[in-house]
């Protein structure tokens, strides 16, 4: 019997593999065909276009958050880092760094870009100014042909000083702000010019808020919304009777609070929470007035794309420009992407920091740094002055927006002796123009500005001129509104798989940048990056503010 079972094994084994294997294999097919069909745990594929700071935070973070991710970093030029510049020159006696973009940094809305200093070993060569620091305190507006010291904590005197200067012509109408009518529900939104005329004086606008907005955008006031940038006294006006009058119901029990929307609130609440800092970090931060580095803001961006190269799961395509983008059109949530001379590839998730030309319109700066071997040539210690609209044109033909006074504004930059300026020209007042001075004529303008303002007539030792094309995005009068479209079109047209950050969204400063890469990356845990979202639904939501403890 044993031996008629022997003899029928093969055949056994035979009719057993016929049986089995098809299963085993169609099982197999069958779950393969499910795990391929099913949506991935994480996006494994993830495009960046630009690399500015926005860009570069972008990819770190999202590094970080997805550390089996392939990321993909496309940038036109072939430089990182954007407007972000820093450049050491050589001169007598040692070097001098000029920064031709920003050059500090300020402690608000900082814990993104704090984590990154800490994360990526820069607190070692990070400066500080304190807030008692001369370069802190004495800030100044340059009207109408003299300089005029901003009120710094220093008592009355200065601030008489101001009203007798004419800088501060109009201050009185504060207290008759409450009793103007408030805004029609027909008016969606105007000019910061129109806002500060409307509430307050045209005076304000003309020689003091214009300087303002000189410093931060190199805009125009009467173009600039007041809803977009003067967010907080635009909603205070319809809360009570006028601003002041809705400002002061805003203090409960004695405290502070500010008028804030529900999305910054979360924004802000989550990086308290997330975002944990060493002691020393956090105190250095918290505790200054502006801070930079040793190499100066490019240190910075220098530092993430070091780190960016070293991941093997990341790509720095410098020289590369994104010519287009689209849902891929294959059935799979992707965008295609093309890149310049590159074929098409297909990205689960892009976030993308190209300007969107219907959006804003920019302005074009130019940068000039002046060396000097005297030290203490600027007659009055401070971080520099701001030019207002409304200086008279003898008192700036070369079209200024202001001049900082490097040297105290930041000191442990330089090893050589001296005094340090930058003067910044253009911005609004160059719109329309088919051409602009080379840079030659910039470090003759630039001269001529100091030498008017400053009674500065030595010659400097060195020099570098930026002209930077194009550079900041103007928030102009119904931004809010485009920005919504830009919202709607782009969470419709990509499904969310193309998320939003840079300069165009929350703000121009380095700051703003970052905290707006982390809240996008942030946005993509878990299963938010399968969302139909940009990672500015909260911007653009339209619900009630909310009151936050200052």
């Amino acid at each position: 019997m044993a031996m008629r079972l022997m003899r029928h094994v093969p055949l056994l084994e035979s009719s057993m593999r016929r049986a089995i294997v098809p299963s085993i294999a169609n099982t197999l097919c069958i779950r393969c065909r499910r795990y391929a069909s099913s949506p991935a745990a994480y996006p494994e594929n993830i495009a960046v276009f630009g690399g500015g700071i926005a860009g570069l935070a972008s990819a770190y973070f999202a590094s970080k958050e997805f550390p089996e991710s392939k990321i993909t970093v496309y940038e036109a030029g072939i430089q990182p880092g954007g407007w972000v510049q820093s450049k050491r020159v050589p001169v007598a006696g040692g070097d001098v760094l000029f920064e031709c973009g920003p050059r500090t940094l300020r402690p608000v809305d900082y814990l993104p870009t704090a984590k990154l200093i800490q994360e990526l070993g820069l607190k070692k060569d990070l400066l500080t100014t304190s807030k008692t620091a001369p370069g802190a305190k004495n800030r100044y507006v340059f009207y109408p042909d003299r300089l005029n010291l901003m009120p710094n904590g220093q008592g009355l005197a200065n601030l008489f000083s101001l009203i007798r200067s004419g800088v501060m012509a109009g201050i009185h109408t504060i207290f008759r702000e409450p009793f103007r009518p408030v805004r029609g529900s027909s008016l969606k939104d105007e000019s910061i010019g129109s806002f500060i005329s409307r509430r307050w004086d045209e005076r304000l606008v003309q020689r003091l808020a214009s300087a303002v907005f000189h410093g931060i955008y190199a805009g125009d006031v009467w173009k600039l919304s007041a809803r977009s940038l003067l967010s907080q006294l635009w909603h205070l006006e319809v809360r009570g009777n006028g601003v002041l009058d809705a400002h002061m119901q805003t203090y409960r029990n004695g405290k502070a609070h500010w008028l804030c929307p529900p999305y910054y609130v979360e924004a802000m609440e989550a990086k308290d929470e997330e975002i944990k800092l060493d002691h020393v970090l956090e105190r250095l931060l918290s505790r200054c007035s502006v801070f930079t580095f040793k190499n100066g803001t490019q240190q910075l961006t220098d530092a993430l794309h070091k780190n960016l190269v070293r991941n093997p799961r990341v790509r720095m395509k410098l020289g590369t420009r994104v010519e287009s983008y689209e849902m891929a059109t294959n059935g799979v949530q992707k965008v295609k992407v093309v890149a310049q001379g590159e074929p098409s590839r297909d990205f689960d998730i892009v976030i993308s920091t190209l300007r969107e030309p219907s959006l804003t319109p920019y302005v074009t700066v130019m940068t000039v740094n002046l060396y000097y071997t005297k030290p203490n040539l600027n007659p009055v210690p401070g971080f520099g002055y701001l030019i207002p609209q409304g200086v008279p044109f003898d008192q700036n033909p070369e079209r200024a927006l202001g001049v900082t006074f490097d040297s105290d504004a930041i000191k442990g930059q330089d090893t050589a002796q001296g005094t340090k300026l930058t003067v910044m020209l253009g911005g609004h007042w160059w719109d329309g123009w088919d051409s602009y001075p080379d840079s030659a004529e910039g470090v003759e303008l630039a001269k001529s500005i100091v030498r008017r303002h400053l009674n500065i007539t030595d010659e400097p030792a060195a020099t570098h001129v930026g002209l930077w094309k194009d550079c900041i995005p103007q928030y102009t009068v119904g931004y809010e509104d485009r920005l919504r479209d830009h919202v709607v079109e782009t969470r419709n047209k990509f499904r969310g798989r193309v998320r939003l950050a840079g300069a165009q969204y929350n703000g121009v400063a380095v700051n703003s940048c970052t905290a707006q890469a982390w809240w996008v990356v942030r946005g993509l845990r878990g299963s938010g990056w399968r969302e139909r979202a940009t990672g500015l639904e909260g911007r653009v939501a339209d619900e009630p503010w909310v009151l936050r403890r200052a």
